[in-house]
């Protein structure tokens, strides 16, 4: 595998995924063309088509200068930060087993992808980092345009405009009694924004929304895990309306240990659901992780469970190491059962219907056959009559739910 320099454009917020559809990595001349052109017919004020189209500029300056040039445009994930840069980690792994890299000449639009550098440098060094100024119209440049496009953003606009809206709407219905409310839903929602609630919940909101749309069975799942906790909340109420309130401390760790169960089914519900969606997506190597992050939940609860009992004087001192220890012996056993459902070493039915691309992204076609005892896979483009493709085990790898042959 020769060394490569890869010209590296960078999209933190992920406005090509969001315009497109088209994810990251996009790898080679031509993929990027197309993405950068789609991505400027779907917003014609888009910066970051046009840092695109300057990165292939590069690319083609740099082919003349280097030997072994690549170009490659790696995606965040919706808005900028720790999630962003999390992607942008996973596509420079995906990179790095598939390329030795030897160099990065960075193109980039602004500080904001910039910020990207120490990601890189962790994988090579920066040969050259270009920045690319999109010469605007006056008009288009005053406060007005700017203040326009940033409530086009979903976070400023809640911010800005959905909370005033909040407090305005509570000022009108209870008048000067509102106050407490103000205060209450002004405190909900820096709470929420501060410690990155927000974020969690618009992402929920959308994986109900797609699963909803795509008639997904994982649908139900995921309002069964909303609804059951306002029911252990509900008989937390009750408990503690009824309690005398001898020892409050001991009250409240009661009612928790009723709470527990709830919880620990919402959020198992929540996680069936996603090993469903990853059937759906043909992405059934996942369901391992999923296993393990299941008995991961249960032992926690087995934990919990043991302390607070252990707290309220229902158990024996020796019965929270005795769970810990059954926890963990528990959670390695089923490290090792996840290999079982590990499909990205073997061949399996369920690489047929994948799409097949080479090492450059080049589309080579479908798998439309797996052979177990052969350790085969079958490469056909969906012409009936065109070539059929033989490829083994070795000679082929499975990431992001795509098959990437070797050269």
């Amino acid at each position: 595998m020769k060394k490569k320099i890869f010209v590296v454009c960078v999209d933190r917020d992920d406005d090509l995924g969001q315009k497109t559809g088209i994810k990251g990595p996009v790898i080679g001349r031509e993929n990027n063309l197309a993405a950068a052109q789609k991505l400027i017919l779907a917003d014609p004020t888009e910066s970051d088509a046009n840092t695109m189209f300057a990165g292939i500029k590069k690319f083609e300056e740099a082919s003349k200068e280097f030997k072994n040039v690549e170009i490659v445009t790696l995606t965040g994930k919706g808005k900028v930060g720790l999630q962003a840069d999390k992607e942008i980690n996973k596509q420079l792994d995906v990179l790095s087993r598939e390329y030795l890299i030897d160099g990065w000449i960075l193109v980039t639009d602004g500080a904001e992808d910039s910020q990207v550098i120490p990601l890189l440098q962790s994988r090579a060094k920066i040969i050259s980092t270009e920045k690319v100024i999109i010469r605007q119209a006056e008009a288009v440049e005053s406060t007005y345009y700017t203040i326009k496009e940033a409530l086009k953003d979903p976070g400023v606009a809640r911010l800005f405009l959905g909370v005033p809206g909040l407090i305005l709407l509570t000022y009108f219905i209870l008048g000067n009694a509102s106050f407490q409310a103000m205060a209450l839903i002004a405190g909900a929602y820096l709470l929420l924004k501060g410690f990155g609630i927000e974020d969690m919940l618009v992402d929920y909101t959308r994986t109900i929304t797609n699963s909803l749309s795509e008639q997904r069975i994982s649908f139900v799942m995921y309002i069964a895990a909303i609804l059951v906790p306002f029911i252990g909340l509900w008989l937390v109420y009750l408990q503690l309306n009824s309690s005398e309130f001898i020892d409050i401390t001991l009250d409240i760790a009661s009612a928790l240990r009723t709470l527990y169960p709830f919880i620990v089914f919402s959020a198992t519900m929540i996680i069936i659901g996603k090993a469903t969606d990853a059937i759906y997506k043909k992405k059934a190597y996942r369901l391992g992780d999923y296993l393990v992050q299941i008995i991961s939940i249960l032992c926690v609860w087995a934990i919990l469970d043991a302390g607070t009992l252990v707290f309220l004087r229902q158990a024996e001192l020796t019965w929270l190491p005795a769970n810990i220890m059954a926890s963990l012996i528990i959670l390695i056993l089923a490290m090792r059962l996840r290999k079982i459902f590990d499909v990205r070493e073997k061949i399996t039915k369920i690489f047929v219907g994948l799409n097949v691309i080479d090492e450059r992204g080049n589309y080579l076609g479908k798998v439309t056959e797996a052979d177990k005892k052969k350790q085969v896979i079958i490469i056909q483009e969906n012409d009936k009559n065109s070539k059929r493709i033989e490829k083994k085990r070795n000679e082929f790898k499975l990431s992001r739910g795509k098959i990437i042959v070797a050269a």
